[in-house]
């Protein structure tokens, strides 16, 4: 009987796509490498879009900078390696045994390491490997001790139409190692697309690897998520900002902005809710545009909560540590400029992009007002009208 490395290469990719249509799941241990990145993660996937994620090691240079400069990272990489994510394609759990909190979200939220390449439990391109791809035989490695058949792979066309919809391949070319017996793919190298974020990330020179070990294929269930007694579940969602005063469960007005000049950027505003607990946080984004032009417009981002989140609580060490203490309507207050952290560790980029943060504690609710291409004395007369609650 022929074997997977005696056929010939389209029928060996026929019989890679046959196996991989079949397949209804997997565990295993994940591995990304791309520059200085590296994640591992042990995953369990189950079709159509279940996917468990335990991150055992997150290391990411450019997502650590990202929080130093921007302060806008929702979880960092030692932060993400405690989680516990269970995604089904629309709604993500992602518990954190060390606060007893899950916040529950109404879409796919895995933090991936690359920005735009769902890498995670990702094998379905194998489903399409006669039809999408130029391949070519380059042989048989052995890897973790057994026989792997490459394949070296490289997109037909750039863009893929459908009748709804059109698909960019993220890939300019790409090599895949399948175990000779179980066709897995526990071998993915690519380079990214020239017009991709990764690509423009990772820079010119830098591969994608991904490595899959303890394989292990199965059709069980996943089992679901489930936080123990006694946790807070924070439920987040998309709201309009029209609904924002209502929802929270402590007493905000928008009007300081509208009077500042500014208005909604998008018209809708992010909130988590404990229900329960009556906790609530917050984030909200407005435009500047009372000075100049539209395009020269400033953004102010309201992030306010009776519950400080991992973000919130990075905020509020980072104002304590480098931040300017002041007083605004008799309350004490925290001013942060990132711009010399900009200067220090981002050479080349303009500064005047760099946010800046005022703060404060009021009644046992965390606000934060992130400015970017704006006035301080914008933030200070903004946080003035909040704090007393006129406009």
């Amino acid at each position: 009987m022929e074997t997977h490395t005696e056929q010939s290469v389209p029928k060996f990719a026929r019989a890679v796509a046959e196996a991989s249509q079949k397949m209804s799941g997997f565990e295993a241990t994940e591995t990304v490498e791309a520059g200085a990145i590296r994640v591992v993660a042990r995953i369990g996937f189950r079709r159509p879009e279940q996917i468990a994620v335990e991150y055992q090691t997150y290391v990411s240079p450019i997502l650590e900078l990202e929080e130093r400069l921007t302060g806008d990272v929702e979880y960092t990489p030692g932060e993400l390696v405690g989680l516990s994510l269970h995604s089904e394609g629309q709604r993500t759990w992602l518990y954190d045994p060390s606060a007893g909190v899950c916040v529950v979200k109404s879409s796919r939220s895995l933090h991936e390491p690359l920005p735009d390449a769902p890498v995670l439990g990702e094998i379905e391109y194998l489903r399409d490997l006669p039809h999408d791809y130029l391949v070519r035989d380059l042989g048989i490695e052995t890897i973790d001790d057994r026989d792997a058949r490459v394949l070296s792979l490289k997109p037909k066309r750039p863009h893929r139409i459908h009748a709804f919809k059109a698909v960019a391949f993220l890939a300019r070319k790409a090599s895949v190692a399948l175990d000779a017996e179980t066709l897995f793919p526990v071998r993915l190298r690519f380079s990214p697309s020239v017009a991709s974020q990764t690509y423009r990330l990772l820079g010119p020179n830098n591969d994608v690897t991904v490595r899959y070990s303890e394989v292990r294929t199965t059709s069980d269930a996943l089992p679901p998520l489930e936080p123990p007694d006694g946790t807070r579940i924070f439920r987040e969602e998309s709201i309009s900002i029209d609904e924002l005063e209502d929802r929270l469960p402590f007493p905000i007005s928008l009007d300081p902005f509208h009077h500042a000049g500014c208005e909604s950027l998008d018209g809708r505003a992010l909130l988590a809710e404990d229900a329960d607990n009556d906790r609530a946080f917050c984030s909200a984004a407005f435009l500047n545009a009372s000075e100049g032009t539209p395009d020269d417009a400033g953004l102010i981002t309201l992030r306010a909560g009776n519950y400080l989140s991992r973000n919130m609580a990075r905020r509020r060490v980072a104002a304590s540590e480098r931040g300017e203490e002041l007083t605004i309507e008799a309350r004490s207050a925290r001013f942060l400029d990132r711009r010399n952290l900009w200067e220090e560790l981002a050479a080349g980029v303009d500064p005047s992009q760099a946010p800046c943060e005022l703060s404060w504690e009021q009644d046992g609710v965390f606000w934060f007002l992130v400015g970017v291409k704006g006035e301080r004395s914008v933030l200070e007369r903004i946080a003035a009208h909040l704090m007393t609650g006129t406009a």
